[in-house]
């Protein structure tokens, strides 16, 4: 009791008393007012807005009035490229008002985007406490703010220096306050897989590279989002819809099923030897791999997610997001089996053809590996999708070209024009190159050249060591003869009657033909000016005929067998070999492509008589590889994405069925 008395009695001798804070001086913080946005090109054109705003001002963006223009009511599309945001920008005190008393210059930041552009483009003169400039950004998604600071900007640095017009730089003040100041939020699109996965400009490689990205939105989060597409376009308006079409022990796949389409002459640079019938790319840049660390717990092919995030990354030249989180959606497994492919249903595998792989009208060295050539958007649109192969052929040969054995193998490259177009180093080749035998045997395994022509050929330092093969991919003629019909250009078409015919232009020396014709005919190869009777070759009607020209041999005379009913019609089209690499260790663990035919075990003898003579479809997602030779592979889930056509007499390797 005495003790409680005493603290009471020091209390009230102490007494209360109440202090207002102290108004800050000097500048404290920016106005800032955003006065345009512009395409940073230099050309002055206003940025579009989203397909449902531009709607209710007669499809008409230029219709659109400026004070809607990024606001929630009407989001500006997520921009491509750099954009230039016009700013005005005042100082201000501790009680609010204009601080006409501070001179200098202030940076620029911008949250979410990148600042880009040379040093004019990120700071700006305050002259009496006012002052204009424009910030150049790129990578502008979802809220956006515009960020005025009393602090010094970044530079640029490279080699250990800083780099750039220097002249453009502002004299540092003696003092700075570290003030800052934001605009109001500018609202653009919510990004997509299509954002970081569509090319800009030339490059292969995502624009969004280490930047930190969400996509979709949960529903307790507000609005779910729309896909954003050419009105069209069957997808615009859809709410976006993240499918997981398959995992593996380190992630998991998504394809966006509502992405929109993207139109091949939209893409700048993009490599078009065959366009596509509709004018749309095949895939629409859609899918990304999912890099988890770990088997992603929880998850099932065929699973719906809402959210997706992490960093965007580039392994082997395929964007993928690391460090990610995610929201379930729908876990199919909780449903009936049947139900259980009730999405991916919805999103077929589409198939690689010689018109993705990159096949102009006539045939060409980069040919044999399917879309090597640089900017094949074609083949990019699909990265991470599911694809199918049909009718591909495994090696019947595995070559261990690590002559050094440093368990390391050299890159080859296209070198020199026209006739003297070939493969070689892909980089300035020394005299006295180490590397050149192993290059040379690598070439030829790979493309079936030199010491390898004609055979399906495998490097087995590289089947060791990553589980990727090559493959040889169904060769060019029609559908009726399970051919590849894709390139319409390399098929010759002949009407062979009673008076022998032959093409119009002589074939390439060693090249592998294939003959189609829907009444029997008689065929002879030769010399130019080879001739055809009743005794030589007869092709049956509907039949595939392959053959392969040997020494002088570059023409074909063909005429109609006596005991056809009427001329046929025959298509005629070279075998461009073409390879893509297949990886299955993962998903058929049993089918050991590098056998042997005499093994000593007859039963393995046999399986791979079987697996050499069979031809198969497979589905699996596709990966960019751009280090490797293919630079495409194709990864199978499970043994059930793989089925066979049977050799004659034969049966389907085991444990493979055969296709329907």
């Amino acid at each position: 009791m005495k003790r409680l008395l005493l603290l009471s009695t020091l209390a009230l001798a102490a007494g209360c008393y109440s202090k207002e804070s102290e108004t800050p001086t000097g500048l404290t913080s920016f106005r800032v007012e955003v006065t345009a946005l512009t395409v940073g090109d230099g050309s002055g054109a206003l940025l579009p807005v989203v397909n449902a705003c531009a709607a209710k001002y007669g499809n008409d963006q230029a219709a659109v009035p400026p004070s809607v223009r990024g606001t929630a009511e009407c989001l500006y599309t997520l921009p491509r490229g750099d954009v230039d945001i016009g700013l005005s920008i005042t100082a201000l005190d501790g009680n609010g008002g204009e601080m006409t008393s501070f001179n200098g210059p202030v940076s620029f930041r911008v949250v979410p985007g990148d600042i880009t552009g040379d040093y004019s483009k990120r700071w700006a003169q305050l002259t009496n406490g006012k002052g204009t400039g424009s910030v150049r950004v790129a990578h502008l998604y979802g809220e956006t703010h515009v960020w005025v600071q009393d602090e010094p900007f970044e530079l640029d640095y490279a080699d250990g220096g800083v780099v750039g017009d220097l002249t453009q730089v502002p004299p540092e003040p003696a003092t700075r306050t570290f003030s800052t100041g934001l605009s109001t939020p500018i609202r653009f699109s919510e990004p997509a897989i299509a954002t970081l996965q569509t090319p800009e400009g030339t490059s292969e490689t995502s624009a969004f590279v280490k930047q930190f990205l969400r996509i979709g939105r949960s529903p307790e989060a507000g609005e779910p989002l729309v896909q954003n597409c050419d009105p069209s376009d069957p997808n615009n308006g859809q709410q976006m819809k993240l499918l997981i079409t398959g995992t593996d022990s380190s992630g998991f796949f998504v394809t966006d099923m509502t992405a929109c389409r993207v139109p091949e002459k939209s893409l700048t640079g993009a490599n078009i030897q065959t366009p596509e019938p509709d004018g749309f790319n095949p895939g629409r840049f859609n899918s990304v791999y999912i890099y988890n660390y770990q088997f992603p717990e929880g998850l099932d092919a065929g699973d719906l997610i809402w959210t997706l995030s992490g960093t965007v990354a580039e392994f082997t030249s395929t964007t993928q997001l690391s460090f990610p989180s995610w929201t379930l959606r729908e876990n199919v497994r909780l449903l009936p089996q049947s139900e259980w492919n009730k999405y991916l249903s919805q999103v077929p595998p589409v198939e690689i053809n010689g018109r993705l792989c990159g096949f102009s009208g006539s045939p060409y060295l980069d040919d044999l590996l399917c879309g090597y050539s640089y900017r094949n958007f074609k083949m990019e649109s699909l990265e991470s999708s599911l694809v199918k192969l049909r009718r591909v052929k495994f090696p019947r040969v595995f070559k261990n070209c690590d002559a050094n054995g440093n368990n390391d193998m050299p890159m080859f490259c296209p070198a020199g024009t026209g006739a003297a177009r070939t493969w070689k180093n892909c980089f300035e080749e020394p005299a006295d190159d180490p590397d050149l035998p192993e290059r040379q045997c690598v070439i030829d395994c790979t493309l079936g050249i030199g010491q390898f022509a004609g055979t399906i050929c495998a490097e087995k330092t590289t089947y060791t060591n990553f589980g990727q093969f090559v493959v040889e991919m169904n060769a060019t003629g029609p559908a009726a003869a399970g051919l590849d019909e894709s390139v319409p250009a390399r098929i010759t078409k002949l009407s062979v009657g009673a008076t022998q015919v032959s093409p119009g232009r002589p074939q390439a020396e060693g090249s592998r033909l294939n003959l189609f014709c829907d009444q029997p005919v008689r065929v002879r190869f030769g010399e130019e000016g080879v001739s055809v009777d009743q005794t030589d070759t007869l092709i049956a009607a509907n039949t595939r005929f392959e053959y392969t020209l040997q020494g002088p041999e570059v023409q074909l005379a063909l005429v109609r067998d006596a005991a056809a009913t009427r001329n046929a019609s025959c298509q005629l089209a070279p075998d461009s070999r073409s390879r893509i690499s297949l990886q299955i260790k993962d998903a058929v663990p049993d089918l050991n492509p590098d056998c042997s035919e005499t093994d000593a075990d007859a039963a393995r003898a046999l399986q791979c008589k079987q697996l050499h003579a069979a031809t198969f479809d497979v589905v699996g997602h596709l990966k960019h590889v751009g280090p490797a030779r293919p630079r495409w592979n194709v990864l199978p889930r499970d043994q059930d994405d793989m089925c066979c056509y049977p050799g004659p007499g034969l049966e389907c390797p085991k444990p493979i069925k055969p296709c329907p």
